[in-house]
């Protein structure tokens, strides 16, 4: 896959199949249209992916802080997997934003990208405040020669997939329809850092997790998940939260990992968190001897979800 950092970078000596769009999460409703473009370009066409960064909304709405599902790095390992042949990561930037629909259109259908078929999904919106629609792109693709598909919106368990309704399933703790709508597991990425060693006092050692800070971060709370270090896979325990019960002022909220018959040190090492399930929201208890007798519970509660996991397989 070769990679783009501008439109005006990009160039091909074949025609190409063409499709746009931020793609955060590359869930399996992005994947149905790349499915659909790779398709439709088979062996006479090359493929062609445009998406921006920033997101749009991260920058057209700078008083809010906005969160993705995949960091830049992330997105495009994923987007690599799909075996799209060419990826343009175009930033996004308020002049752009600015661009009117037929002068953005005008520019990425002109003859020298040499664009046969675009491939847009449901709710796809170009230009100067989303204005744009299907069929304006279809009019306007027209008068190009280029033909215009639009993929159908991909519903699981009746609702439509979507990164806004994945982000909003992540913070309520609803990993396992995430996860079907992503078609992979949840993943919270980073080095471990040092924490304040309190885990290791009550006989349960947790990594401590540095994530980016533009990532999602899901419901606080108590999960089973799966640990990816050096390409080898444990189980283990995440906790999301602020420590309630010990912290008194530092409200940050922390990640940390007890991972299951682990016993390396692993300060400064790169893990992936894979998330499988939540087992109970945060809680706040009266004493650490009440918190190490619910970390107890936790873990056996852990454990019992994995084994039924591997015996039901």
């Amino acid at each position: 896959m070769k990679i783009y950092s501008l439109i005006d970078e990009f160039s091909s000596f074949n025609p190409c199949v063409f499709t746009l769009g931020v793609f955060d999460g590359v869930h399996i409703g992005h994947q149905e249209i790349i499915k659909n473009l790779i398709f439709r370009s088979r062996k006479k066409y090359c493929s062609v992916l445009l998406t921006f960064h920033p997101h749009p909304k991260e920058i057209l709405n700078s008083d809010k802080k906005f969160f993705y599902l995949n960091t830049l790095s992330e997105r495009i390992y994923n987007l690599k997997q799909t075996g799209i042949e060419h990826l343009i990561i175009h930033p996004f930037t308020i002049n752009f934003s600015r661009l009117r629909t037929e002068d953005f259109l005008k520019k990425i259908l002109h003859p020298k990208y040499k664009i046969r078929k675009i491939i847009t999904g449901y709710d796809s919106h170009i230009g100067k405040n989303r204005d744009s629609s299907y069929e304006k792109l279809k009019k306007l693709s027209h008068n190009y020669g280029i033909k215009v598909y639009k993929v159908s919106p991909y519903k699981f368990q009746k609702k439509i997939v979507s990164s806004t309704h994945i982000r909003k399933s992540l913070l309520l703790g609803n990993i396992q329809w995430a996860n079907q709508a992503l078609g992979y597991f949840y993943t919270l990425s980073g080095n471990v850092i040092e924490g304040k060693g309190i885990g290791r006092m009550i006989n349960f050692p947790t990594a401590n997790l540095q994530v980016d800070s533009k990532k999602l971060i899901p419901k606080k709370g108590v999960y089973a998940v799966k640990i990816n270090y050096l390409n080898n896979m444990y189980s283990g325990m995440l906790n999301i939260g602020v420590n309630p019960t010990l912290e008194k002022k530092n409200r940050k909220i922390k990640i940390e990992v007890h991972i299951f018959d682990f016993f390396e040190n692993i300060y400064g090492k790169k893990i992936d968190i894979l998330m499988i399930r939540i087992i109970r929201e945060e809680k706040k208890f009266n004493s650490i001897q009440e918190l190490k007798k619910q970390i107890c519970i936790d873990k056996i509660n852990v454990q019992k979800f994995f084994y039924r996991e591997k015996k039901n397989r």
